[in-house]
């Protein structure tokens, strides 16, 4: 069995990007289990490098994996995806869901999310740094207008919650299922069950510049691509391709 990550944490009050300082850990040699976490970022970014707005009162950290060799890097988004859904109901009792591929969201408001970067050489992944935000106390009104599309936890429990308890049941939750990945089990299952979106009218945007097109979500596969309905066929939608999916009630 592959050993739990052992975890270092180094907490700082604002920087840029959590993600920025780990990746210059992770290019001077820092070992896995290294987690930066930040009281506030300055310049926080989410995928395809959109700003993530983040006040004080959130969840900022990025942590440092080195797993050798690995087909499907891309797949650690999908298992801490998972990991903060489990950790979040851990700590607080919430049972948030995926929005796949990447977001965390509550009765169809963004909750949090995370982003995954690599270094490789063929097979071999050097390093991968992780990114996770979640927004614990921060009031949605400090979201850079995205009030209307974004909710907390506190808000979803009517009180504040301790972020260094929701910090650590998220990185306990990640160990536990970055283990059983990476020994060999088939996490379809796992990340299936905690993804939101199945079931639910889509609206989906590629990268190619196509226009949007609306489907039924229907189930996540084995390599964690979103399998759709789209006319009648079965089409299989890859995380990579994704420039934008939005849920309908």
């Amino acid at each position: 069995m592959i050993p739990v990550i052992e975890w270092a944490v180094t907490k700082l009050d604002e920087v840029g990007s959590t993600q920025q300082v780990a990746r210059e850990r992770a290019a001077k040699g820092a070992a896995e289990g290294t987690t930066i976490v930040a009281k506030a970022q300055s310049a926080g970014t989410g995928r395809m490098g959109r700003a993530w707005v983040s006040p004080v009162g959130g969840l900022y950290m990025s942590f440092i994996l080195r797993p050798g060799e690995l087909l499907r890097p891309e797949l650690v988004t999908l298992i801490t995806a998972a990991a903060v859904v489990d950790g979040i109901k851990d700590a607080t009792g919430l049972a948030p869901k995926i929005r796949w591929p990447n977001d965390i969201a509550m009765g169809g408001r963004k909750l949090g999310g995370v982003i995954a970067e690599a270094a490789s050489h063929g097979t071999v992944v050097d390093w991968i740094v992780v990114g996770v935000g979640v927004n614990c106390n921060a009031s949605p009104s400090k979201m850079g207008g995205l009030e209307a599309e974004s909710t907390s936890i506190a808000r979803e429990l009517g009180e504040e919650v301790e972020i260094p308890d929701v910090m650590r049941s998220i990185l306990d939750s990640f160990s536990a299922l970055y283990e059983r990945w990476q020994s060999g089990e088939d996490m379809q299952e796992e990340w299936s069950s905690k993804v939101g979106t199945i079931g639910k009218e889509v609206s989906i945007k590629l990268k190619t510049g196509e226009n949007p097109f609306s489907c039924v979500a229907e189930d996540i596969d084995a390599q964690g691509n979103l399998v759709v309905i789209l006319e009648g066929e079965t089409v299989a939608v890859y995380a990579e391709d994704l420039e934008r999916l939005r849920e309908r009630a």
